[in-house]
């Protein structure tokens, strides 16, 4: 896909755009669009705690984030303006619906249309992060609100559209030959969000465990679990199982590692590098 980025003043019509186009599909979701914002995620997450909102999904998108975040607490440094999709949906779950491997989930989800617009090359690490030739191309972050009337998941997406060159470890769509915007994306991934969201509601991750071993980008490759920066455990990794949990071959037989709060490195980047 060839088509060029927005212009920033046409961003608040592409979202309204994009809520009829979603409500054309029988798909009720409120977009809002903001140039800027410290986290769509935190943005929601308030928003959903407050109670003063209805019980629908809701997308923020936003242009650039000043304390955007990742898993543990890392920051999510989204580099030149607009050269990022940025953003959050806020899903009502049923009070007390378990989410393990819903993250997982939405890895599929994003890989999957990224494939559709011809990253064909974009594959999954466990448990979060979307790679394009071995580097860092987009991160998921979950994060919960319970209410008395829900349970809220709120789905923060960064992508980059445009490499940073400044992060020499993270690449842009436009390193495939892509040069799209955040609308053509959310074109194709908000439908499958809010198709896949009501399924997962139902079953859980299992539907898409086989989908995501297709796009396991370190099969087979020795790996070690970090908790918090320390070593956990290491292992071939495998693939994940019918709960998005990670299947490592090691010394003492087959593991099972959920997402929680781990991350997972190549054994041998642990050599030279410190976590991140």
């Amino acid at each position: 896909m060839t088509a060029p980025p927005s212009r920033p003043a046409d961003d608040p019509q592409h979202a309204q755009a994009l809520q009829a186009a979603l409500a054309a599909q029988n798909l009720r979701c409120a977009v809002a669009w903001t140039p800027e914002t410290a986290s769509t995620n935190a943005d929601l997450l308030e928003r959903v705690r407050s109670g003063n909102c209805a019980l629908d999904p809701q997308l923020r998108v936003a242009g650039h984030q000043t304390a955007g975040r990742g898993r543990q607490g890392r920051p999510w440094l989204d580099g030149k303006r607009d050269g990022s999709l940025l953003c959050s949906l806020a899903w009502p779950f049923a009070p007390g619906t378990p989410i393990a491997g819903l993250s997982v989930a939405v890895g599929v989800w994003l890989a999957q249309n990224l494939h559709a617009l011809g990253a064909s090359g974009a594959q999954l690490k466990w448990p979060n992060d979307v790679l394009l030739q071995n580097r860092k191309l987009a991160g998921i972050l979950v994060e919960l609100a319970d209410t008395a009337q829900a349970r809220w998941a709120v789905i923060g997406i960064g992508l980059n559209l445009q490499t940073p060159p400044e992060w020499p470890e993270a690449v842009g769509l436009d390193a495939c030959g892509l040069r799209t915007s955040r609308w053509d994306m959310l074109r194709l991934l908000a439908p499958a969000m809010l198709a896949g969201l009501p399924i997962y509601a139902q079953t859980g991750f299992s539907p898409w465990a086989e989908a995501w071993n297709r796009l396991h980008a370190w099969r087979g490759e020795s790996v070690a679990v970090l908790d918090h920066g320390e070593r956990h455990t290491a292992g071939l990794a495998l693939g994940v199982d019918d709960q998005g949990c990670l299947l490592l071959q090691t010394p003492q037989g087959l593991r099972r590692v959920a997402s929680g709060d781990v991350s997972l490195r190549r054994a041998a980047d642990l050599r030279t590098t410190t976590p991140s």
